[in-house]
């Protein structure tokens, strides 16, 4: 018996392609594509306004939509919500769902695990359990109860978006089509340590914000912390920030991890202002959550004052970003396709 295909991944050009193979009308590719995305149909037997026969083909040629992909979910003491997916292909990976009053925002996968070996992140401690197809990214969206409220997505949760480019690629274009789930690309924003190749083409054809893993502005100290430096080295990120700029009503930012006795000296912050001069960005710090994988430590609040006092001397645009989630192992940086402590 053949193993029946899944549809969440596929475009209305797919869609119709299938059509066309058992002689239904082309013209439905677009409609079957909005009711999946756009309307978050549950089952093929919710869709309307198609020939009984499509409906009924729809059932026997593909699997029932989110049949084989189960979820848990944790509370977490702040409202947000972590659920930890599993899937046919034994791919286990998080996302966490973040109610900020009007800004309601999903941090979602790219991977089951990572292989960018940072070394204050618990998800790369826990290695490499394959790239999730286009279909599993959008998916980790659309199963969920708050899918709906959801109006801000950050593709920042497990993995690297850039080492999965292509199925990344595809998801986007999903999440940002008419056809779609139909965000605005201002309200999406990838998070990238910087992968040169992909990251020139994501810039040529950017398809949401962008935000680029920082962390220290000095190359031996960011090799240290992010293995990644070594095969794609800040400068040659930020040179290329520089040839392909993003423009409004897209945003760049870059991420900064801070720990304590680490990366917050005042050099860091003149540094920080060097590197990026002639660039259109923001600063998002963010004091390192707790994990039992690393032996770093979360920056006092006095050690937070004095780096972004220095960092406004030098011209730097910042915001502390407090992560949600810490409770619940869902905090930036500790996600590793694991149930939290009871």
């Amino acid at each position: 018996m053949l193993t029946r295909k899944r549809i969440i991944g596929l475009r209305p050009e797919d869609i119709s392609r299938e059509l066309g193979k058992y002689g239904f009308s082309i013209n439905y590719g677009v409609t079957l594509a909005q009711k999946i995305y756009r309307n978050r149909i549950k089952r093929f037997s919710d869709i309307s306004n198609v020939p009984k026969a499509i409906v009924n083909w729809l059932e026997q040629s593909f699997q029932e939509l989110y049949a084989d992909l189960t979820y848990e979910n944790c509370n977490g003491a702040d409202g947000s919500v972590k659920y930890l997916f599993s899937n046919a292909e034994g791919q286990v990976y998080e996302s966490i769902y973040m109610d900020h009053g009007k800004r309601n925002t999903l941090c979602i996968s790219s991977q089951a695990g990572c292989r960018m070996g940072c070394k204050f992140c618990l998800t790369g401690s826990i290695g490499f359990k394959g790239n999730l197809d286009a279909g599993r990214i959008v998916e980790q969206l659309l199963a969920i109860p708050e899918s709906k409220t959801v109006n801000r997505l950050v593709i920042m949760g497990m993995g690297e978006p850039l080492d999965n480019y292509t199925e990344v690629k595809r998801a986007l274009e999903i999440l940002t089509a008419e056809w779609g789930v139909a965000f605005g690309k201002a309200n999406i924003t990838l998070s990238s340590v910087g992968i040169i190749d992909e990251l020139e083409q994501f810039l040529q054809n950017p398809l949401c914000n962008l935000a680029i893993s920082l962390h220290s502005p000095f190359p031996i100290e960011r090799a240290m912390l992010m293995p990644s430096e070594n095969s794609n080295p800040i400068e040659k990120v930020v040179d290329l920030l520089k040839r392909f700029p993003l423009h409004k009503p897209l945003r760049l930012s870059f991420e900064y991890v801070a720990l304590s006795g680490i990366n917050l000296t005042q050099e860091h912050a003149r540094a920080i202002a060097e590197l990026m001069k002639g660039l259109k960005y923001h600063l998002n710090i963010i004091p390192w959550n707790e994990h039992s994988a690393a032996d770093f430590k979360r920056p006092t609040e006095n050690e937070l004052e004095s780096f972004t006092r220095w960092l406004n001397r030098n011209g730097v645009l910042w915001t502390i970003r407090q992560s949600k989630g810490n409770d619940v192992g869902a905090a930036c940086g500790q996600m590793a396709g694991k149930q939290p402590p009871k």
